[in-house]
């Protein structure tokens, strides 16, 4: 028996650099705001996960949850676009999964 309800679990993670942070206060501002403009443009949950005591840098999560594998690549992709045209911060790192959850 075939199974039609499949789970599909988008991750992305990246570490940023933030330039023009001279204080974590800086920093905070430029996290926060990406953080929820990702939320709220993309409906991605979104959360600071790293580096949180580096004034220039941070490691952010992106989650998303879809029965879809071919639709998950493709928010992954436009969420990776959408966030490297941010000129405020360079992405460092990048690493995405899709994962199958039963």
């Amino acid at each position: 028996m075939k199974n039609e309800n499949r789970t599909y679990i988008g991750v992305l993670q990246i570490r940023i650099k933030i330039e023009s942070a001279f204080s974590l206060k800086d920093k905070r501002q430029v996290v926060r705001s990406v953080l929820e403009r990702v939320e709220h443009r993309l409906t991605f949950s979104a959360s600071e996960v790293g580096d949180m005591d580096m004034i220039n840098l941070s490691s952010l999560a992106f989650v998303c949850v879809s029965n879809s594998n071919k639709h998950l690549e493709e928010r992954l992709d436009k969420l990776e676009h959408f966030l490297e045209d941010d000129f405020r911060f360079e992405i460092i790192e990048s690493n995405s999964e899709i994962l199958n959850y039963y």
